[in-house]
């Protein structure tokens, strides 16, 4: 099963090339393809990964001169990619490679989508403050209350499906919103799930992109897909965990 990772960047020409150089080191001897889809950042990412496109020809960039933001961004990658599985993961190197094998054994093995999830036995994060702990745990259960969705971690930016099920509900997608898994989800209802655990670290370089617009953005994103669920409220409700209960899990 060939795997296309994507990553939508914006201003991280700094990380970009330890991103690729980590995938290279865990995905080695895998059939695989690096996508990075970038919002024509003007310190020149989508130039540094061109730069290195050419001694790796599983490396290739989308520069991106319209529809800005990070769903339009994940969107168009996944939907450039040539991979049977597509992987959504995060250029600052916060998001752990290294599970990514693990995450595509989840895949064979019958899981719809397979979330990387920092809030489960074995999962966690690093140097993150209380206000900031805080905040994310109420974002948390607010996902989980108004949507009524399992997930433990449904504001991951770190997720794997198949392209087949991407293009299944794709048009439907609102790019809009601040978390592309809650709309694909909603959209998708997979009947299978898994999680797998891993460890959120620091910013390598670079400035975190989270903001106070960010959060509403977020918050409006939530309003408007609990009024979708609550016009057809089998929609979230169909979502379930399965495999949690296996070793390892």
């Amino acid at each position: 099963m060939k795997l296309s990772v994507i990553s939508p960047t914006y201003n991280e020409s700094e990380n970009v090339g330890l991103l690729i150089a980590r995938l290279e080191t865990v995905l080695e001897g895998a059939d695989y393809e690096i996508l990075i889809s970038d919002g024509d950042s003007p310190d020149r990412t989508w130039a540094r990964v061109e730069e290195i496109g050419r001694r790796n020809p599983r490396v290739r960039v989308l520069r991106r001169t319209s529809k800005p933001g990070l769903g339009p961004s994940v969107v168009d990658g996944f939907s450039a990619a040539t991979g049977e599985a597509l992987v959504c993961i995060d250029a600052d190197l916060q998001h752990d490679a290294g599970v990514l094998p693990r995450m595509l054994e989840e895949l064979r093995n019958g899981s719809i989508l397979v979330v990387a999830t920092r809030y489960m036995p074995g999962g966690g994060t690093t140097n993150w403050g209380p206000i900031r702990r805080l905040g994310c745990w109420g974002c948390t259960k607010l996902a989980q209350w108004l949507l009524g969705v399992k997930l433990r971690d449904p504001m991951s930016g770190y997720f794997m499906m198949r392209r087949a099920d991407f293009l299944k509900v794709r048009s439907r997608l609102n790019v809009q919103g601040f978390k592309i898994l809650l709309e694909i989800a909603a959209h998708l209802q997979p009947g299978r799930i898994s999680e797998v655990p891993y460890t959120f670290g620091p910013r390598v370089h670079g400035q975190s992109k989270l903001s106070k617009k960010i959060v509403f953005a977020y918050l409006a994103q939530l309003w408007r897909l609990s009024f979708r669920e609550r016009l057809a409220p089998h929609n979230f409700r169909k979502l379930s965990l399965h495999g949690s209960d296996r070793p390892g899990h």
